[in-house]
């Protein structure tokens, strides 16, 4: 069970819109997109949701900035209280 709610800044819900509409360019189904996210949505909400504090932080980006990687996808994250908002989220062989 999650000890910390995870949510998303207006920044990384955006991302996460360019990625479903990358997915969806390239002819997979809407399944599969809604699939792919809702991934993404499971592993945070086990990892972060447990352990916070498990991201590398990164003082360039700010002090508290965390970044966690999965499946080639960096989220960076912050952490108040007992909330972690994902800022962004970006491919990591992409700008």
């Amino acid at each position: 069970m999650s000890n910390y709610r995870i949510i998303f800044s207006p920044r990384a819900k955006q991302r996460l819109g360019e990625i479903a509409d990358y997915l969806y360019q390239q002819h997979v189904s809407e399944q599969f997109v809604l699939d792919y996210l809702q991934r993404f949505e499971d592993w945070l909400t086990t990892l972060l949701g447990q352990f916070p504090e498990s991201g590398a932080l990164l003082p360039e980006f700010g002090p508290d900035i965390r970044r966690v990687v999965f499946q080639k996808y960096s989220f960076i994250y912050r952490v108040n209280k007992n909330v972690v908002e994902i800022l962004t989220v970006y491919r990591e062989n992409k700008p």
